[in-house]
């Protein structure tokens, strides 16, 4: 479903009206498209070579989702990268508001997908119990030795750089870069929920 999603979203993209595929605040607004509340939960925003690291992603993801299915349920699965994309929904509003006086909602459609804020959800789900352990990750086909916690780290400072490169150009960088964090604290929120005393 990301997938073809996500090429769905970029043909509406190219197109100029991703207000109808992708969550937007204007769209909701003034448009009335509720129905994207669920398509933007599996749709990635950006271009082709985006569209390329998604596949890469979902990928490596695959191995991760699939620990969790076998351990936790089919529906657990669903129900977590749906609360990681709710909670990127939740970011995306936020900080949609903050920038209200630079981009007002009637003018300006700044818009997200949903769907990198599930991936990093579920896979930071897969980091939290080994944040002390050593593990083998892949970064650029290159296999590296470190702990859960660095893993996490790596992860989110690859949010926040373009945020921080580009943000003093234009703020509505950080529409489109922070909201998946919100992914990530979705899935902490679950994590400790079911294991408070780790």
């Amino acid at each position: 479903m990301i997938i073809i999603f996500s090429i769905v979203g970029l043909v509406f993209t190219y197109n100029y009206i991703p207000e109808y595929f992708y969550l937007s605040l204007h769209g909701l607004v003034y448009k009335f498209t509720y129905y994207t509340i669920f398509t933007s939960l599996f749709v990635s925003s950006g271009d082709v070579i985006s569209l390329f690291f998604l596949f890469i992603m979902l990928f490596i993801l695959y191995f991760m989702a699939r620990n969790i299915e076998l351990s936790l349920g089919t529906k657990f699965l669903i129900k977590l990268y749906i609360v990681c994309s709710l909670f990127t929904a939740l970011f995306y509003v936020l900080l949609r508001f903050s920038l209200i006086s630079i981009y007002p909602i009637n003018s300006y459609i700044l818009y997200t997908g949903l769907a990198w804020g599930g991936i990093l959800g579920l896979l930071s789900y897969s980091l939290f119990p080994i944040m002390n352990k050593k593990i083998t990750a892949f970064m650029y086909f290159l296999p590296v030795r470190m702990n859960g916690r660095s893993f996490l780290l790596i992860i989110i400072i690859l949010r926040l750089f373009p945020v921080l490169l580009f943000a003093w150009y234009d703020l509505a960088y950080i529409v489109f870069y922070l909201p998946e964090l919100g992914g990530i604290l979705g899935a902490y929120i679950i994590y400790k929920y079911q294991f408070p005393t780790r």
